[in-house]
């Protein structure tokens, strides 16, 4: 009987050894998550110009001092797609019928709640919103297109759900606000953007 409980205890020894080992160490590294999302992004409708939906991408560098139920930090960069036809001529472009792509470069503070495999976090971030569209110019030798760009003050707000696959490993839903405080150019029609954006966040360590 004796003999059983040593093995017993040796195979729990084991077992509390190797389950250590495995598990992942929380040091300065597992606190930098790189949240990455796909979707769609809808402009708010307007009446100069008609913007369809398009292609939003989203990429981050968050920090966050504690795992959850705490204050975290944020850098984004979110790129926007969007096809446009020109119902007015005061957009700052002579093409009627292009592209529209919308850059948001922006860092903010949030708070997150993690209750279980699931989290719920908001978050608010002021920087900029940059505008790229081309212009055809014409020279002796044919048109020429040339890319331009509007860049302006800009806030991008979203709340999103998590759920944690592992303990630093999670799908993500990402619905998010974008507004662009300025009325000139480009921004006088599309100055607000709506997405819906899956994805994921995870650490490198």
């Amino acid at each position: 009987m004796l003999i059983y409980r040593r093995i017993i205890l040796l195979i729990a020894i084991v077992i509390t050894r190797v389950t250590s080992a495995c598990a992942q160490v929380e040091d300065v590294a597992s606190r930098f998550y790189f949240p990455g999302s796909l979707g769609v992004d809808f402009p708010w409708k307007n009446g100069h110009t008609h913007l369809n939906s398009g292609l939003s991408i989203n990429t981050a560098v968050e920090y966050r001092p504690t795992y959850s139920n705490n204050v975290f930090f944020r850098i984004d960069y979110d790129a926007l797609n969007n096809n446009y036809t020109s119902y007015v001529p005061t957009i700052p472009t002579n093409i009627v019928q292009g592209k529209l792509s919308t850059s948001f470069l922006v860092a903010g503070a949030g708070y997150r709640r993690v209750f279980g495999k699931w989290g719920l976090y908001g978050i608010v971030q002021p920087g900029l919103g940059i505008h790229s569209f081309d212009m055809a110019i014409t020279t002796p030798n044919g048109v020429l297109l040339r890319t331009m760009t509007n860049t302006r003050v800009a806030l991008k707000a979203d709340i999103g759900l998590e759920y944690y696959i592992a303990h630093h490993f999670a799908a993500v839903f990402d619905p998010a606000f974008y507004k662009i405080f300025s009325h000139s150019g480009f921004n006088n029609s599309h100055s607000r953007f709506g997405a819906l954006n899956i994805g994921l966040t995870t650490t490198i360590f």
